[in-house]
This record gives C-alpha cells, sequence and structure tokens, in this order.
C-alpha cells in the first residue's frame, strides 16, 4: 500500500457505500410474483461489524428502494437510505450524514460502482471502487478493489482501513513508550 493510500484510510470514520454492485455482483433474482432477491458475502458482513467495534460508522446510500437492502442494512446494524434518485441526489445525503457526524470530507470513504455513485465519489475524501466498477468511475478512484462486486469487496476496503488505523496507534503508542 503507498502511503498517500495509508494516510487517507486512517483518517477515516465513515464508510459509506452504495449496494447493488458493491454488496452484490449487482445480478437480481425475481421470483414469478415480482419479489426481489440478491446474493451479498457475509465476509463483508463481518469486516463491517468489525468497523463498527472500532467506531467507524457504515451507511449504505441504494438508488434502488427494496426490501432487501434494508432487511440486510437491518441485519447488520447499519443505517440505510434507499430510493435516491440520483448521484447529486446521493451526494447531497452523504454530506448531511458527514456534517451532522461533525465529519470534514477526508474523514469519509465512499464505495461505488456505476455512474450514479460519481457526485458521493467526488465528495469523499478517499473514493474506491470494485474491480469490476464502470471505467468511468475506475478513472476517478483513489483505490479499486481486488475483489469484484459481492466478492467481498467491503471486507477488503474494511480490512485496508483497519489494518492502516490499528498500524498507526500501535506506532504512536511505541513512540509514547519510547518517550
Amino acid at each position: 500500500m503507498n502511503q498517500r493510500l495509508h494516510d487517507q484510510l486512517k483518517k477515516i470514520k465513515l464508510l459509506a457505500l452504495d449496494f447493488d454492485g458493491v454488496m452484490t455482483d449487482g445480478t437480481v433474482f425475481v421470483n414469478e410474483n415480482g419479489a426481489e432477491s440478491v446474493q451479498c458475502s457475509r465476509k463483508d458482513g463481518e469486516g463491517i461489524a468489525r468497523l463498527l467495534q472500532r467506531g467507524i460508522a457504515v451507511h449504505v446510500l441504494s438508488k434502488e428502494e427494496n426490501p432487501v437492502v434494508a432487511q440486510r442494512c437491518k441485519k447488520l446494524r447499519i443505517p440505510c437510505d434507499q430510493a435516491i434518485r440520483d448521484g447529486e441526489g446521493k451526494r447531497e445525503i452523504l454530506e448531511r450524514i458527514s456534517k451532522t457526524s461533525g465529519l470534514e470530507p477526508d474523514r469519509v470513504a465512499y464505495i461505488g460502482d456505476d455512474l450514479h455513485d460519481v457526485p458521493p465519489l467526488q465528495y469523499a475524501g478517499l473514493a474506491i471502487t470494485v474491480a469490476d466498477g464502470h471505467p468511468d468511475v475506475i478513472k476517478i478512484a483513489d483505490y479499486v478493489t481486488r475483489a469484484s462486486g459481492g466478492q467481498h469487496a467491503v471486507r477488503e476496503v474494511a480490512e485496508l482501513i483497519l489494518s492502516a488505523q490499528i498500524l498507526d496507534a500501535t506506532r504512536i503508542s511505541t513512540r509514547r513508550q519510547n518517550d
């Protein structure tokens, strides 16, 4: 990991993310009654739980209005906003969440995969996309995960954040002990 990325990761206090294409691979299953379901990674859920344990907030911003998004977020104990009209709407909500939490943009990371994620990616201090993100999103991302959406990409980002912050805390503690 390069020093610039490490420095950005160690500041993060809020990880916001899109749902479809990030927590899923973008596939939706529809049954004969019109009910939708998706496949999510339990490893992503574990990564989110570890972030929450360290006091890092996680929030889902989704263009879709779907009970499956709300149910997954409820199970993970994270807030979500749904039916967000477009990328500018996502950015507005992300700015509101940040300001309400007293966080400057450099304390915010956003993971998105498609064109409607460009505005919140441009707002966040750390713009992240998944390996199979839209080419225009990959161009503006500070970090592109090795994993594709729905394939543990959120866990990958969680581990990077935790690693940077724990390593930094260990360095500070060691310096204090040596003083």
